[in-house]
């Protein structure tokens, strides 16, 4: 019979890597360990993904900064400082929609096909939401703040 506690059991096949940063006046000393899983499994699965295969820093640093740009809140020194927790998860949510939804990235765009040499663009921009999926098209903020959500 159990205590009452729930028992929380990670996925086998989970991969887990920790990358510590530790800066000394201007040099940075970079720690890499593995948490779970081989290294060499999580290596050819970041290779397969097209990455280095070495473990950084780089994906998280990235969305921080995209983060900080977009939500004023989260700066440092910003007069737009978060009052409540709600507040600032409904900006979140908005921004978040709006990052998948209407913004264009230029990483995820594809090869269109070509009709001849008369052919202007050679690549189609697209959304995260485009890339998954999820919809066909790109969406306007009219569109972005028309569509129901449910509760």
């Amino acid at each position: 019979m159990l205590s009452g506690k729930t028992r929380w059991q990670v996925a086998l096949d989970l991969l887990y890597g920790q990358v510590k940063k530790a800066y000394r006046r201007r040099n940075a000393r970079v720690e890499r360990r593995m948490r779970l899983g081989d290294p060499a499994c999580l290596t050819n699965w970041l290779k397969a993904l097209g990455y280095s295969g070495t473990l950084n820093t780089t994906f998280v640093e990235c969305i921080n900064l995209t983060l900080r740009h977009a939500l004023a809140a989260l700066s440092c020194r910003s007069w737009a400082t978060a009052q409540l927790t709600g507040e600032l998860h409904a900006h979140l949510e908005w921004w978040r929609a709006y990052y998948h939804f209407c913004r264009l990235h230029l990483a995820l765009r594809r090869p269109l096909a070509r009709r001849g040499k008369q052919t202007p663009r050679r690549y189609g921009p697209r959304t995260p939401a485009m890339a998954a999926g999820l919809t066909d098209h790109l969406w306007s903020v009219e569109k972005l703040l028309a569509f129901p959500v449910g509760q």
